[in-house]
């Protein structure tokens, strides 16, 4: 059967059979790629791989699945397009990594639902261990541009705003992360090579001087234009087991058309931050003198010039989480304390928080690493310490060098060090001949015996071998160790030298 439409109810008829036809569906809104968060540079790319390579995706036996999928989000959250590469890398070091749990993770909507960021990484990385910077360097300096940007007058911050940070130590209790230090001392007592042995327990974790271990490790960046890098810290940084690879001597600053030109500490601190920020995991900075890195615009027996000097140091101490660790020598005086020896402007030791100062005692040679300043630690101990020789093979030749041997605890004063006086002297071996009297009274004792009964109470052991010398004690060697003896003298006995 036929259907006739006539002309005149075409338009009608047509009009009534598209009313009839689905609605047709609506299309997708435009897909929009945000801007990064921060910008996908080579230097940030490095970055955050140092920071995930301080991660374990599987800290524990069965892994932690919440910390792994937030810093997976994380990275996400970034918009990076070497994001997905990047966290993928990350999981598969870990033993229960499961590509299609991967990708069902990475291609969840539970991200934005549960406002994961990018700062979920540090915060996770935190936990595990990392002691570095708790953003990427070009968003902490952005931060601060726009604390300050457009105003004017005093600015402040409520204490309430302020996040609390805990200290993180290279040596606990005495050498701060994220800080100045500074050590001063005479030529040729090893200032130098602990700066050195410093350098390979930050690169290694081994080597400290409380015989512990220092976690995570990373880089060392060293400016000593007094040493050469090739006879000196090259033997010296093998000599105290420094992982190479990951030490960093300056040599300059590298100009188009010319020749190197020397590092100054008063206008080339941004290159040093540059520096520091590619490398992303560098825990000391050694400075070996500063006065050998500043131009002559800057005096530094001046205490305004030194401190304005410092304080970009201060900010990259603080940025890094690197202990920026000044070497420097003492000057001449011989009136006043410990802290007023460190050569130049009291600004040295000003600005640091911790100073030490390091000594050798002139009556038994043992040298002290002391304490002149430590405002977040302990200040009542330094420690014991010789300097070793070495010998390095390179091909056929025999390099003699030489490390630090840390030997125990020190609970002198640096005061006393510099300038010990007789009186203390007298004093103190009085005190160990009564505590060799005493101990001795009862018969025949081990040296090793006296050691820790003398540690026990106090006494140093340089005192002790002083107060022996003045004593009618005899020496012989034991079955096990050497043994001492105190004689009982009367009137008439005659027994020649003190010490048999």
């Amino acid at each position: 059967m036929s259907c006739v439409i006539e002309l005149a109810n075409f338009e009608t008829t047509v009009f009534d059979a598209y009313k009839k036809l689905p609605p047709k569906p609506k299309a997708p809104p435009p897909k929009t790629v945000a801007a990064p968060k921060i910008p996908e540079t080579l230097e940030n790319i490095s970055f955050l791989k140092k920071v995930l390579e301080t991660m374990d995706p599987d800290p524990k036996e069965h892994g932690n699945r919440v910390s792994w999928r937030n810093a997976v989000w994380g990275i996400r959250d970034l918009g990076w397009g070497s994001g997905y590469d990047i966290a993928l890398e990350y999981s598969e070091r870990g033993d229960l990594f499961d590509q299609g749990d991967f990708d069902g993770v990475w291609d969840s909507e539970l991200k934005e639902k549960r406002r994961i960021g990018y700062r979920s990484i540090f915060y996770i990385a935190k936990q595990l261990g990392y002691k570095g910077a708790n953003d990427f360097p070009s968003a902490v300096a952005k931060t601060k541009q726009n604390e300050t940007e457009g105003k004017k007058g005093l600015v402040t911050t409520s204490a309430d705003q302020i996040i609390a940070e805990r200290i993180d130590w290279l040596v606990e209790d005495c050498l701060p992360l994220g800080m100045i230090g500074v050590i001063g001392g005479n030529p040729g007592l090893g200032k130098s090579q602990i700066a050195i042995s410093l350098a390979a327990l930050a690169t290694t974790g081994l080597g400290s001087p409380l015989k512990n271990g220092f976690a995570p490790i990373g880089s060392v960046i060293i400016l000593a234009n007094e040493d050469d890098a090739a006879r000196t810290i090259r033997p010296r940084l093998e000599a105290a087991g420094a992982a190479l690879n990951k030490v960093h001597i300056v040599q300059g600053i590298a100009k188009e058309g010319k020749e190197l030109e020397p590092f100054q500490l008063d206008q080339d601190v941004a290159l040093l931050r540059q520096c520091a920020e590619k490398l992303g995991d560098v825990r000391l900075i050694i400075i070996d003198p500063p006065n050998a890195y500043i131009g002559g615009k800057t005096d530094t027996y001046k205490d305004s010039d030194v401190r304005k000097m410092l304080a970009p140091l201060q900010s990259l101490a603080h940025d890094t989480g690197a202990l920026v660790l000044l070497v420097v020598h003492l000057n001449k005086r011989s009136d006043g304390g410990a802290h007023q020896r460190f050569n130049g402007t009291g600004a040295w030791v000003a600005v640091s928080r911790v100073a030490y100062l390091v000594g050798e005692d002139e009556l038994d040679h043992t040298r002290h690493m002391l304490p002149v300043k430590n405002n977040l630690g302990n200040d009542k101990y330094g420690f014991i310490y010789d300097i070793k020789e070495k010998i390095l093979h390179s091909g056929n030749d025999e390099i003699k060098t030489s490390h630090i041997a840390w030997v125990d605890k020190s609970f002198r004063s640096a005061n006393e060090l510099l300038a010990p006086s007789k009186k203390t002297q007298t004093k103190a071996v009085d005190e160990a001949k009564n505590f060799l009297e005493e101990e001795l009274s009862g018969g025949t004792k081990s040296v090793n015996d006296i050691k820790d009964a003398a540690k026990n109470a106090g006494i140093s052991w340089a005192s002790i071998r002083r107060a022996k010398d003045d004593m009618f004690i005899t020496v012989k060697k034991g079955s096990e160790a050497w043994e001492w003896t105190l004689v009982q003298v009367s009137n008439d006995t005659n027994l020649g030298d003190k010490n048999v």
